[in-house]
Formats: C-alpha cells, structure tokens, sequence
C-alpha cells in the first residue's frame, strides 16, 4: 500500500507542478501533458529504487533525461502530431520537432530536482532505507548528504 501511495503521490503531484510550471511560462497547458509528465516522473522512480547511492548523481540525471525524452516522443507522435501542443521545429537538434536536445537538458535539471525530492520522501515519510540517510556521488566525489 505505501509503494502504491507513494506512486500516486508523485504521479499526480509532476502532473500539476508541469501544469503550474507551463502556465507561469506559457500562459497555457494542456491535459496531454500533465499525463505526459506523470508518466516521465515513473521511470525516475523506478531507476531511483534500482540504483544505490553510490551511482553516479549525473549518470542518473542522464538515464533519467533519455526515458523522459522516449515518453515524450511517444507522447508527442500520439497526441501532437499537428503540433498543437508544443512545437520544437525550429529547435536545434530536434526530431521530428516533437524532441529537442535543449529540451532533453532540461529533463536532466527536473530529474535533479525529482530524484532527492524521491529520496527524501523515501526515506523521511516511507520509511525506506530510513538507516542509510540519502547521498549523492559526483565522479566519486560525495557532494551532498541529507541529515
């Protein structure tokens, strides 16, 4: 029940932040993409609790970014085929103009923001691994330990 809570929790919770998100910077969203994010923040979870502390923080963020990114393509030749929802055309390096690489750095910058928040929820409100507080590793290097 708690993985199930947990899920839920996240799942809806990405949802509205990339809504609120896009509409402090767009001036409008789109029901697709807040499923469309819910759905990029799962595979985070699922690679967070596959890794331990000791993988690299930036291998993360990139295992992350490329799931996020494939979610979004898919996403995007399902519900954006007339671009009506984002267009990244005139976006360097894009693919078919539903992904872009500007836009694949930028799941790397949430990922770093998703991937603590998880850690930190696993272990201080789930009780996870509450024994081993969370770290993160840069090139072998501990940057970062949560109290």
């Amino acid at each position: 029940m708690k993985s199930f809570m947990k899920y839920l929790l996240l799942f809806t919770f990405s949802g509205y932040i990339y809504v609120c998100m896009e509409l402090l910077f767009r001036g409008h969203s789109d029901i697709t993409m807040m499923f469309c994010a819910s759905i990029c923040v799962i595979p985070m979870v699922l690679l967070n609790n596959q890794f331990s502390y000791e993988v690299d923080f930036l291998l993360q963020l990139v295992l992350c970014a490329i799931f996020a990114t494939f979610i979004e393509y898919i996403f995007g030749v399902f519900f954006n085929s007339d671009y009506h929802i984002w267009d990244y055309r005139n976006m360097p390096f894009n693919i078919d103009g539903l992904i872009c690489l500007p836009f694949s750095l930028l799941w790397m910058i949430i990922a770093a923001w998703v991937i603590p928040l998880m850690d930190w929820m696993d272990c201080y409100i789930f009780g996870y691994m509450s024994n081993q507080k969370p770290y993160y590793k840069i090139f072998g290097k501990k940057i970062y330990q949560m109290k």
